[in-house]
């Protein structure tokens, strides 16, 4: 697939009415509007703001992978009934190959600014929508790529307004990609070193290839895509040290000890030293902590 940034990119808006000015309504109400208009129809929703950390949670557990990026996305793991409640229904939606993807983007974006998730989730047994409140403002470079990164992988995202009795929102929203593209580059320079992607662990030079050619080309989101997938299922160091503990006796090694006791149990059991200790208990935490 090849878009052409040459020419303005639609994003369709799905619209609801009210009877009320636009002035009458906090601009901090609308997505509270939205939402119970969505569930008016039929849909239940859930708020996107956390979708990127709690779904991380299942990434780490099923591919035991955890780098810097994740290390500071989810900090020191603690057991959340909310987080796992909220995983479970989106996995019920979602098949991992998709939440896999979507946490790719997330990540991309961050880089941009911050993950751009899409407000609301929107979904019924025939279809499952990601949206955006929209509220005549400007619309950030993060999350323009993120739309386009999602229709790349097969996934369309809309805005969602609310028409007022005194002001009508678009049908859609035109974009210059290009010069978003250009916005996003500028700050993903500012954070980033793009020539070296393996401390970054995903290549994000594509987009230099898009600005400078004009046109994006899937493939070659697809094959950075790719290849973290790869980095993320390949064996490391971290992975091993898990497995060894898994074959000793962990419930002894870690038991019911307080923090300190089971990062000295590590360092002695594993050879590992301090922040190795403190990597494994993490992701050891992730794997296997369950409600008290």
């Amino acid at each position: 697939m090849l878009i052409d940034l040459k020419t303005p990119f639609r994003v369709n808006v799905d619209k609801f009415k009210i009877d009320y000015k636009k002035d009458e309504v906090n601009p901090y109400m609308t997505k509270k509007i939205l939402k119970k208009k969505y569930e008016s129809l039929g849909y239940k929703t859930m708020q996107g703001d956390d979708f990127e950390t709690n779904l991380l949670l299942v990434f780490v557990r099923k591919t035991r992978f955890m780098d810097k990026y994740i290390k500071v996305k989810l900090g020191e793991y603690k057991y959340n009934t909310k987080a796992e409640e909220y995983n479970q229904e989106l996995l019920d939606i979602f098949d991992f190959e998709t939440v896999q993807k979507l946490l790719f983007i997330c990540r991309v974006c961050s880089y941009i600014g911050d993950p751009g998730f899409p407000d609301l989730i929107v979904y019924n047994k025939q279809e499952t929508a990601l949206r955006y409140v929209y509220a005549g403002d400007e619309i950030l470079a993060n999350k323009i790529v993120f739309i386009l990164l999602s229709k790349i992988f097969g996934l369309e995202i809309k805005f969602s307004a609310v028409d007022f009795s005194d002001y009508q929102s678009p049908e859609f929203i035109e974009i210059d990609t290009l010069k978003s593209l250009e916005s996003a580059m500028q700050s993903m320079e500012k954070r980033v070193n793009l020539e070296k992607p393996e401390d970054v662990g995903i290549d994000l030079n594509f987009f230099k290839k898009w600005i400078n050619s004009k046109s994006i080309d899937a493939e070659d989101l697809l094959g950075s895509y790719n290849n973290f997938v790869k980095l993320a299922n390949s064996q490391g160091k971290l992975k091993e040290l898990v497995s060894k503990l898994e074959t000793l006796n962990s419930s002894q090694i870690l038991g019911s000890k307080e923090k300190p006791e089971r990062l000295k149990a590590l360092r002695d059991n594993l050879g590992v030293n301090m922040m190795e200790a403190i990597d494994v208990l993490n992701l050891w935490e992730i794997m296997h902590q369950r409600p008290f």
